[in-house]
């Protein structure tokens, strides 16, 4: 009895990668021919019309799939993977009615549904949950897993996996057999007869002639663009199948293990703290000096005050998506500081006490950029492409307020945050964010509120 059946409460399987090919039963053929649908089915809703709405109903397939595949193989998904499930559908299905994300959503959908996979069969490094380790689960369910486990589906399709199968396929090659070289000792005779019948029968000559003009605009109309597209099918197939496959039977799944990743990470650990601090307090320093500066530019939007020989939007605009990117590099800055120093900032007070100096001097910054835009907001209005840079700003001050959090308490930072940015983003996939701002531009001109 192996560790999931001992265990048959628990959420996820364990994770052992399988050295052989794992023993196969009907029901993983029976999907393996079922994924060759879901591939062509991918491939027709990015080469037909009604791209959105195809969309949308694909991504109700393509769950309802994997997930009869896990309950057809008795697997439970984690619980945590229920909710990458509703983040996947949140940004699937209302593509099918709206977006403003458009390929920025598109994008996310392909990447939230490799890790919902990879998530619902259990194959996540940290125990079937969302961790500090999301790089690499992400990495293991876009290409590792997929790219590692190519080949199954047609060795499943194709190849014997017992006598008993063994028996049965002969079985039915044999009548396959018979039945094909039968179609071949035909088509002679057909070109024989058939044109002999057409010249002794006027109608049958004009039954035959439509008969082949339709088939004519039927292969030339339909069969070549489903053959190109059945070309193209396979390997997204065979990528789609690899993906749950691998997750089920635990095929190539620990080419990352927390334990190499651990022993990696404390590797890093060879800066000084010394040089740790000096570089963190230089920043500071940096972040001061332009904030002494400019205080009165920065601030001026705190109190509605525009400054002198500035528009509204040149104003909101100016250094706007560079405190963004400063927002950012700082967030890389932070957590290179406590990955690379010598000693966990939980030693260390001169380290921790200037990581909560940077996050404060950042979270100031991105206030300030957030004032700007709003004082432009209640001039002009919304627009969606002011609103998606507020979102992602908010979600960078939600970070490094969490960051400040952690000094004092320890709670699973990176799970937090991720999850937060995808409830975040799945908030802009589901309501029409693009009507809800005309609606309000409206109500606000007829008050007189903006110009």
């Amino acid at each position: 009895m192996n560790e999931y059946d001992q265990k048959g409460s628990q959420d996820c399987l364990p994770r052992v990668s399988a050295p052989v090919f794992p023993k196969c039963e009907p029901i993983d053929r029976l999907f393996a021919a079922v994924y060759l649908l879901v591939g062509y089915g991918f491939i027709y809703l990015c080469s037909g019309n009604d791209f959105e709405r195809n969309l949308g109903i694909f991504t109700v397939f393509y769950a309802a799939v994997v997930l009869a595949y896990l309950w057809g193989k008795e697997i439970r998904p984690p619980k945590e993977s229920w909710f990458w499930l509703a983040v996947m559908l949140a940004v699937g299905i209302p593509y099918a009615f709206w977006s403003v994300l458009y390929i920025l959503q598109f994008l996310a959908l392909l990447a939230v549904s490799a890790y919902w996979t990879l998530s619902a069969s259990g194959r996540l490094l940290k125990g079937g949950q969302t961790s500090r380790w999301v790089f690499f689960d992400g990495c293991n369910a876009l290409a590792v897993v997929p790219f590692s486990n190519l080949g199954c589906e047609a060795r499943i399709l194709f190849h014997d996996f017992g006598a008993g199968q063994k028996e049965a396929q002969k079985k039915v090659s044999g009548r396959a057999g018979s039945i094909l070289l039968g179609i071949v000792i035909v088509i002679p005779v057909l070109v024989i007869i058939l044109p002999l019948l057409s010249s002794a029968d006027a109608g049958f000559q004009s039954l035959m002639s439509d008969l082949t003009g339709n088939l004519a605009d039927y292969i030339s109309n339909h069969l070549l663009v489903i053959f190109v597209r059945v070309l193209f099918a396979v390997p997204v197939s065979f990528y789609l199948f690899g993906l749950i496959f691998g997750g089920i039977h635990g095929r190539n799944t620990d080419r990352f293990q927390e334990e190499k990743l651990l022993e990696t990470g404390g590797q890093l650990r060879k800066v000084p703290d010394a040089a740790i601090c000096t570089a963190l307090l230089i920043v500071c320093l940096i972040y001061c000096l332009f904030m002494a500066i400019q205080g009165r530019y920065l601030f001026s939007a705190f109190n509605g005050m525009l400054p002198e020989g500035f528009t509204y939007s040149e104003y909101a605009r100016r250094g706007f998506f560079e405190l963004c990117q400063i927002g950012v590099w700082n967030l890389i800055f932070t957590w290179l500081a406590g990955a690379c120093s010598r000693t966990d900032r939980r030693g260390h007070r001169g380290l921790g006490f200037l990581t909560v100096l940077l996050s404060v001097l950042t979270l100031l910054l991105l206030v300030t950029a957030v004032s700007k835009m709003g004082m432009y907001i209640s001039v002009y209005g919304l627009t969606v492409y002011r609103i998606l840079p507020l979102i992602f700003m908010l979600w960078v001050g939600l970070v490094f307020v969490c960051i400040l959090v952690r000094q004092k308490r320890e709670f699973a930072i990176v799970r937090f945050c991720v999850m937060a940015g995808a409830v975040m983003f799945c908030l802009m996939c589901v309501f029409p964010i693009e009507y809800w701002t005309d609606l309000y531009n409206v109500w606000a001109r007829a008050q007189g509120l903006i110009v």
